[in-house]
């Protein structure tokens, strides 16, 4: 549909008859189309914002939708492509190679303001091989770090997965072995002392780490990683750094991950895990902060909902509340290549459903 169909189609279900109020919103909302919203990955061929803002917002009661469009221009925070991409080629300089700085710093005795002493120590060049990074999901943009850094981390040092088989961890430390040796660093028995886990976005923090009160274990990526680290064929586990890097992630899943990997680690006798992000997201963000009641009550209508996308891997955040999002972040976020399930469900509602959100979601998981 072209700009200016879509535009009518928009106008007849706002009911916008002066020529006047259509200029008022039209304009504004095109822009934001052409600079973001046109590029939602999850879009079918051909499909663009207007239009799906259209068809979105006739699913709406007619008292309820210029609430809903107030929502999409006053409250919407969309991360474009060209967004999150820069954040991951920031990752390297800023946060990558600052850590490995302040290690050598520390283990040198060297004062951390003297870079050019800190980054020709033969130590810097060393935990440069001796860093392994890992994607958590397919989302984490493994070869995009890789690209940042100029060279400085090789393919052997990357995974797009941290569950390694042991064939592939071998092969790794073998590479690992090499390198060391074309550096001449002499090592009886290398393994790796830096290790990143990558990944784009966490808004609650509960598939990186919880507590099941049901089974009374820990459960979650994080538990699965430490325990493959301490098998002991990749990592030197007397001597090593865990990090983990998310691009973007709430005040709230931070505080989780930080919570709970310290009670994992402390009660395992592991190294404890260092959170980095790049881009946080406060708590007056989320719409359990808004004292809008007109919002609240069109996002808790439960006309605005299908509880059929409420699924197992849903219930993990411990709510099957689908309104409010997964683990009740009531976030308005949505990603360019899809909108996360901690958002509020008008936004990321799959169009197999009743009611379909702005932006539809692919779900990682599937039930049969």
């Amino acid at each position: 549909m072209n700009d200016q169909n879509a535009q009518q189609l928009l106008a007849k279900v706002m009911g916008w008859d002066d020529p006047s109020v259509v200029q008022e919103h039209v304009p504004n909302l095109q822009l934001l189309a052409d600079y973001k919203y046109d590029h939602y990955q999850r879009f079918g061929p051909g499909r663009r914002f207007v239009e799906s803002l259209a068809h979105w917002l006739k699913q709406f009661d007619t008292h309820d939708r210029s609430t809903a469009l107030k929502l999409v221009m006053e409250r919407l925070i969309y991360i474009s492509e060209g967004e999150l991409s820069h954040l991951v080629q920031t990752a390297y300089p800023d946060w990558i190679i600052q850590e490995r700085i302040r290690l050598v710093a520390e283990e040198k005795d060297i004062p951390v303001h003297c870079i050019g002493k800190i980054v020709n120590d033969r130590r810097f060049i060393e935990l440069g091989i001796k860093s392994l990074y890992l994607g958590l999901s397919d989302g984490a943009r493994t070869n995009e770090i890789r690209r940042a850094s100029d060279g400085d981390i090789s393919n052997e040092q990357i995974w797009q997965a941290y569950e390694l088989g042991e064939g592939k961890a071998k092969e790794m430390v073998e590479e690992l072995t090499s390198s060391l040796s074309k550096a001449e660093f002499k090592s009886a028995n290398p393994r790796f002392n830096m290790i990143w886990l990558l990944d784009d976005f966490s808004g609650s923090g509960n598939t990186y780490i919880r507590f099941d009160n049901v089974s009374q274990k820990f459960k979650g990526k994080i538990k699965k990683i430490y325990e493959r680290l301490h098998k002991g064929d990749l990592i030197d586990t007397s001597h090593y750094e865990v990090y983990l890097l998310l691009y973007v992630a709430t005040r709230q899943a931070v505080d989780h991950i930080e919570y709970w990997a310290e009670q994992f680690t402390s009660e395992n006798g592991y190294n404890p895990l260092q959170v980095r992000v790049l881009c946080v997201i406060e708590p007056e963000v989320s719409f359990m902060s808004n004292t809008d009641t007109e919002l609240q009550d069109l996002i808790s209508n439960e006309a605005y909902c299908d509880s059929r996308a409420s699924d197992k891997h849903f219930r993990v955040g411990g709510t099957t509340d689908l309104r409010w999002g997964f683990a009740g972040c009531a976030l308005p976020i949505v990603l360019s290549h899809n909108t996360p399930n901690n958002s509020i469900y008008i936004l990321w509602g799959p169009e197999t459903f009743n009611f379909h959100g702005l932006f539809p979601r692919v779900s990682r998981h599937r039930e049969f």
